[in-house]
């Protein structure tokens, strides 16, 4: 399997090639574990999520005109670490990771995840909120609920603060879902009651559901965690994969510049929650053009 994949990037590499993205120095293929990306960038125009459009808008401004190709994320880090001119769509910082990658300026912003649990549980504890009702422990709710499930995806990070609170949950009450598939699998796991609890962004369960939520749930911020979190584009770290982050940032500063980049992220949230993420990205943004 790996032979095949290593044919497929190379295959890739030469079709960048020949449609204009460069010469074999300059090639470099796309990678995602996110099936949305690879069904959709560069084979259908319309209008799907912030993710795809934002990354189409990349794709566009760079003229890259290959598919994005669905790979596995270990896979994919396994090919940046023999060498490969490979790039990763749509991924939050993790230390761990900028250790031995580089990243690009953020290509798309969403609202931080929050802590969904099923309605027809009790209501979390007080002693495991904050005054103002936030989360304070995923680990310590999944110990007040011992025969309690949590679903999660695959090889995600969510973020430093809760990527280290989730390592302290118990394996055994843990239910992982493939990344590509998460995001459509998690509600019907709610549904047939196999999992009690989830972590997901508000957006992705306005863009499935809107208002009408199938099985009944609450959910709660986390205590300690940014209001919002910002999708980036990892590189290799090597003399090659810096050149792609400089092509890849200096596309991405144009695509701040357009209106469509805004309503990428506004058209698929409620108008409160839109205003305000839009308010969130005009700022970073403008800090982001004064600091580069």
């Amino acid at each position: 399997m790996v032979r095949v994949g290593l044919f497929i990037s190379l295959i890739t590499f030469a079709s960048a090639n020949a449609t204009g993205i460069g010469d074999q120095k300059n090639a470099f293929a796309f990678h995602a574990d996110n099936a949305f990306l690879t069904e959709r960038v560069n084979l259908d125009d319309q209008p799907f999520s912030t993710s795809v459009d934002t990354v189409q808008m990349l794709v566009n401004e760079l003229g890259y005109k290959e598919p994005v190709l669905h790979v596995p994320l270990v896979r994919s880090f396994a090919y940046m670490q023999h060498g490969e001119n490979i790039c990763v769509l749509n991924k939050i910082k993790a230390p761990e990771r900028e250790k031995n990658h580089l990243y690009s300026l953020p290509l798309n912003f969403f609202q931080t995840q929050r802590f969904y649990q099923l309605a027809s549980l009790p209501p979390i504890d007080e002693h495991l909120l904050n005054k103002e009702g936030q989360l304070l422990s995923v680990s310590q709710v999944m110990e007040a609920y011992p025969d309690a499930f949590i679903v999660l995806p695959e090889e995600f990070s969510f973020g430093e603060r809760i990527d280290k609170d989730l390592k302290q949950v118990s394996r055994e009450q843990i239910l992982y879902v493939a990344n590509d598939v998460y995001y459509s699998r998690f509600m019907d796991m709610f549904a047939k009651g196999k999992s009690d609890f989830a972590l997901i962004f508000p957006a992705s369960i306005y863009l499935s559901y809107g208002e009408q939520m199938p099985v009944a749930v609450r959910s709660y911020s986390i205590a300690g965690n940014p209001s919002h979190v910002s999708g980036h584009v990892i590189c290799p770290d090597t003399p090659q994969g810096a050149k792609h982050i400089a092509r890849i940032n200096a596309a991405i500063k144009r695509i701040y510049l357009k209106a469509e980049f805004i309503d990428a992220h506004t058209r698929y949230l409620p108008a409160q929650d839109g205003q305000n993420l839009k308010a969130f990205i005009k700022q970073t943004v403008r800090k982001l053009l004064l600091v580069e």
